[in-house]
C-alpha cells in the first residue's frame, strides 16, 4: 500500500512521502517546482515521523535541500539509506540564528541526529552532504562566529554510518557525542579553498562523551584535524584513514573547562597515511592556567583529566611537518604556560612511524611539570626530512639530522625515543621552519626531558599564506580522489 502525504498548506509547495508499511520513501519539493530550491526539511521531519521506529527512511536518488535545521533524535531502530545529495543552503543569517548550540564545543549543528540507531548509509550507492563552496570563510579565521557541524550524531546507539560523503562543510564534517558503540565507514570528507582564509576548524571526525566507536575506511582532505578524539572518549579504533593537507591524528583538545574534567582511554589509531600534512600523530591539552580571550573560541584552560593508553601505529608519511607531538598549552603557546597545564598523560606508542617530514623535527615531546608523563614510547620510528632523502641540505638550519624534542618524560632512557634537545615550553603545532641551534637559548644544554628544566624561545611561527592547509586551494585541488575507490 502506497499512500501521499501532504506536508500542509503552510510549506511552500506540497512536500510528500510514499508510505509502504514501515517504510518511507522521500522525494525532494524541487520535482513539483520546476527545480527551485524550496525546503526539504519538513518532509524529512515528516518520514522520520511516520517511520522513525522499527522502520525505514530512504531518501530517493535526487537533490534535497535543507534550508531549515533539522532534528530527528525520537529515532530507535531505525535504517536511514540516503541515495542522493543534501544541500544545506548558504543563509548565513538564518544558521547563525536558527542553529542548534552543542554545549562545551563553542558550536553549533544543522542536523540533530540520534537515539537509538541502527544503520544509516548508501547501502553501496553512496552518501553526499554539500554545502556551496566558500561558506566556510565568509568571516576570517581569528572572528567566526559560532560555527556550525555539518551533522551531529547525538545520543545514538548501536548506530552504523556508511558511505557517507561530506563535502564543502562549513566547520566539522561530523561529531559523535554521548553516543555508544557508533560505526562510521567508507568515510569521505572534502573541504578545499581558493581564498585566503583556507579551510581551519573543518575537521573530518570528532567525538566527545562517547564510548566504544570505530572510524575505518576514510579518506579526508581538509585544513584541520583529520581525526580529534575530544574529552571523554573511551575505547576508539580508527583504522585505515588517508588524511591530505589536514592537522592528522588528534588526541585533544583536553583540559578546556575548569568544572569538566576530560577522561580519555584505550585509543587505537592504525594504518594512517598523511600526506602533506602539518601533524600526523599528536596530543594536545590546554594550560592550567585560565584564558578569557574568546576572539575564536580560545578561552578555556585550567581544567583537569587523564589521557591513558594511547596507540599510534601504521603511518605512513609523506612531507608532514611535525609528525609527532605532545602539546601542554595549546593556542597559548605565547604566554609559556604549557609547564602549568593540569592534564595527565600516560602510556603513549608510536610504532611503525615512517616517511619523511617537511623540516628537520621529527618530533616534539612536552609534558607539563606538574605532570610528568610515564609510559611514553617509540617502536622502529622512522623518519627522514624531504631534503635528506634527494641528498640536499635543509636550508637556514645548522642541524642538518633530526631533531626530536623531549621533556619532563619518566624514565627518558628506557622510552626508545631518541631524544637530542629539550622541548621548549612554548612550542607551536604550527611548524613552518627547521629549528636551529642560533635561535636558541644555553638552556639546550642542559639533558632533554630533566623536570623543571626551562628552555628557550621557539623557532615555530604560526601559519603563512603559503602553507598547505592555510590558503593553499589551489594545491589541493590538484589532489587525486581515485583511491577513494580502493576503500
Amino acid at each position: 500500500m502506497q499512500l501521499l502525504l501532504p506536508l500542509g498548506l503552510a510549506t511552500l509547495g506540497t512536500a510528500y512521502v510514499l508510505q509502504e508499511g514501515t517504510t518511507c520513501i522521500l522525494y525532494p519539493e524541487s520535482l513539483k517546482n520546476e527545480g527551485q530550491a524550496v525546503d526539504d526539511a519538513p518532509s524529512i521531519h515528516e518520514a522520520f515521523e511516520l517511520c522513525g521506529t522499527d522502520g525505514e527512511v530512504i531518501f530517493t536518488d535526487h537533490t534535497f535541500h535543507i534550508n531549515s535545521v533539522l532534528n530527528t533524535t525520537n529515532l530507535a531502530n531505525c535504517d536511514v539509506v540516503l541515495r542522493g545529495e543534501l544541500r544545506f543552503s548558504d543563509d548565513i543569517e538564518y544558521w547563525l540564528a536558527n542553529s542548534y548550540s552543542v554545549v562545551f564545543q563553542d558550536q553549533s549543528t544543522a542536523w540533530l541526529f540520534g537515539e537509538r540507531m541502527s544503520p544509516l548509509g548508501g547501502k553501496g550507492a553512496g552518501t553526499t552532504v554539500t554545502a556551496k563552496h566558500g561558506i566556510p570563510r565568509t568571516e576570517t579565521t581569528a572572528t567566526n562566529p559560532v560555527a556550525r557541524s555539518v551533522s551531529l550524531f547525538m545520543n545514538p546507539k548501536n548506530l552504523w554510518v556508511d558511505h557517507l560523503n561530506i563535502t564543502q562543510p562549513q566547520f566539522w564534517a561530523t561529531f559523535v557525542s554521548h553516543s555508544y558503540n557508533v560505526s562510521i565507514t567508507n568515510f569521505y570528507v572534502s573541504a578545499i579553498s581558493n581564498d585566503e582564509w583556507g579551510t581551519v576548524n573543518t575537521d573530518g571526525y570528532d567525538s566527545w562523551n562517547s564510548d566504544t566507536l570505530l572510524v575505518e575506511n576514510a579518506y579526508i582532505t581538509n585544513g584541520d584535524d583529520c581525526i580529534a578524539v575530544k574529552g571523554n572518549t573511551t575505547n576508539l579504533t580508527v583504522r585505515n584513514v588517508v588524511c591530505n593537507w589536514g592537522f592528522g591524528m588528534a588526541v585533544g583538545s583536553l583540559g578546556q573547562y575548569p568544572a569538566t574534567p576530560d577522561y580519555v582511554e584505550n585509543i587505537l589509531f592504525e594504518d594512517i597515511v598523511c600526506n602533506n600534512c602539518m601533524e600526523a600523530a599528536f596530543i594536545k591539552t590546554w594550560q592550567g592556567i585560565p584564558e578569557d580571550d574568546s576572539s575564536n573560541g580560545d578561552a578555556g584552560g585550567g581544567g583537569s583529566g587523564t589521557v591513558k593508553n594511547v596507540q599510534f601505529r601504521n603511518f605512513e608519511l609523506t612531507n608532514v611537518a611535525l609528525p609527532i607531538q605532545i602539546s601542554q598549552c595549546i593556542y597559548n603557546e605565547a604566554e609559556n604556560n604549557c609547564n602549568t597545564s593540569k592534564m595527565a598523560i600516560s602510556d603513549v606508542t608510536w610504532s611503525n612511524i615512517k616517511g619523511t617530514t617537511r623540516y628537520n623535527v621529527a618530533a616534539s615531546i612536552y609534558c607539563s611539570d606538574l605532570h610528568p608523563c610515564p609510559g611514553i614510547r617509540f617502536e622502529d620510528v622512522e623518519l627522514q626530512s624531504v631534503n635528506s632523502t634527494l641528498g640536499l641540505p635543509m636550508s637556514g638550519t645548522n642541524i642538518q639530522h633530526e631533531v626530536y624534542q623531549c621533556q619532563n618524560i619518566i624514565d627518558q632512557e628506557d622510552s626508545g625515543v631518541p631524544c637530542n634537545r629539550v622541548a621548549p615550553d612554548n612550542y607551536s603545532q604550527v611548524v613552518s621552519s627547521n629549528i636551529s641551534d642560533d635561535d636558541d637559548s644555553d638552556d639546550n644544554d642542559e639533558t632533554p626531558g630533566t623536570p623543571g628544566v626551562k628552555n628557550g624561545p621557539s623557532v615555530a611561527s604560526s601559519g603563512d599564506s603559503d602553507h598547505p592547509g592555510f590558503g593553499a586551494g589551489s594545491r589541493q585541488e590538484k589532489l587525486s580522489f581515485e583511491s577513494m575507490g580502493k576503500i
